[in-house]
């Protein structure tokens, strides 16, 4: 299997869930910006990264995902709470620009939102709703974040559970 992932990253974040997933996914795999990405349909599987802008996908990430095609994964990282409203609706909101792709999993966590871009976003009125989570993401992906991401991988069929030791030898 085939898998290609792609990823727009404003802060460092996205790129940071997308070098992971590189480093997780077993199979033949090819990691891009989507500012240089290949066309998605050479690969079985299409992961598609991406910050958030006004409660959706970046518009990079936007036009990205019209083009795909096939089987795909979303992964994004936000200020808001882990499992928010917001959060969740930028996902649908992905699956909705990939009309013509089937979405088999996705995943999203916070990412640190820089200090400059929450004193514009305390500026205002109103206020953003995912301004009152972000001191939280300070930190933010992180190793708890990376290993729920493999767990979303997994469910996804993207990687195999990994063995769990027993302990004992053979003599």
């Amino acid at each position: 299997m085939k898998n290609l992932i792609v990823y727009s990253s404003k802060g460092g974040n996205t790129k940071k869930l997308a070098e992971e997933m590189f480093k997780q996914l077993p199979e033949d795999k090819d990691i891009a910006p989507v500012s240089k990405a290949p066309a998605p349909d050479n690969y079985d599987v299409v992961c598609v990264g991406f910050w958030l802008k006004g409660g959706q996908p970046d518009p990079a990430a936007q036009e990205y995902l019209k083009n795909c095609t096939g089987k795909i994964f979303l992964f994004a990282t936000h200020g808001a709470a882990p499992g928010s409203n917001l959060a969740k609706m930028a996902l649908n909101k992905a699956g909705e620009l990939a009309a013509k792709a089937t979405v088999i999993g996705s995943f999203s966590c916070q990412g640190e939102v820089s200090e400059k871009m929450m004193e514009t976003a305390a500026n205002k009125d109103p206020q953003p709703p995912w301004l009152a989570d972000a001191p939280a993401a300070k930190g933010h992906p992180n190793t708890s974040d990376f290993m729920e991401l493999s767990d979303a991988l997994i469910a996804a069929g993207l990687k195999t559970k990994a063995e769990k030791s027993t302990g004992s030898m053979l003599s």
